[in-house]
């Protein structure tokens, strides 16, 4: 992004000289670390991924073979997106569920079970088996019912969605995580979706 800037003008009968000084705004650069086996999904095939990303926001990406994404953009704004888009890739979403976080009205939302776990690998296989269900159920009727993405990856579970879809989901999240059956979620999703159709009709 460059701003022009008239300095000074001098006029005679054939010409009008205008001087200006050229002020470029530095890029900002930031680090995110990834796990490796998302490495693949971010750059994409043949780098598909990480090019439409750089496209897309006008940005440089760098990943490392460890999982350190180095990026940067002069657009304040599009450092910010780009910071979450990367972090859902990071956290299991496919890069075109992810780049819906462009839009203002979107956003991640990311769970860290350990806390809840408290460092117990038998209650974290727990909360991860009630949060997906057999067959993903759970996992598919909250996304159904909230309008929200979810992915459980690893030690988290992690919405993408709008303002009140996420929320939504997050706390039906919870719900599940607090030992609600998943009969009473149900409800209250089911509960929340007729009242979000209802103001749709308005």
């Amino acid at each position: 992004m460059c701003f022009l800037l008239q300095k000074n003008g001098c006029s005679s009968a054939t010409s009008l000289v205008k001087r200006y000084i050229k002020i470029r705004v530095k890029k900002i650069t930031e680090f995110l670390r990834i796990p490796k086996s998302r490495i693949g999904a971010l750059i994409g095939k043949r780098g598909e991924t990480k090019k439409r990303l750089e496209k897309e926001l006008d940005c440089k990406i760098t990943v490392s073979e460890s999982g350190e994404v180095d990026y940067s953009s002069r657009d304040p704004m599009n450092q910010l997106k780009l910071g979450s888009i990367i972090k859902a890739i990071g956290r299991g979403f496919t890069c075109d569920e992810a780049l819906v976080l462009l839009d203002d009205d979107y956003v991640l939302n990311v769970i860290n079970l350990k806390e809840y776990a408290l460092k117990s690998e038998k209650k974290l296989m727990r909360y991860k088996s009630r949060l997906i269900g057999t067959g993903g159920k759970s996992r598919k009727i909250i996304e159904e019912l909230s309008g929200a993405t979810v992915v459980v990856s690893g030690k988290t579970i992690s919405v993408i969605g709008k303002y009140d879809d996420a929320d939504t989901a997050k706390e039906a999240i919870f719900m599940l995580i607090d030992g609600a059956t998943h009969r009473k979620v149900r409800i209250f999703l089911e509960r929340r979706s007729r009242a979000k159709r209802s103001m749709q009709a308005g």
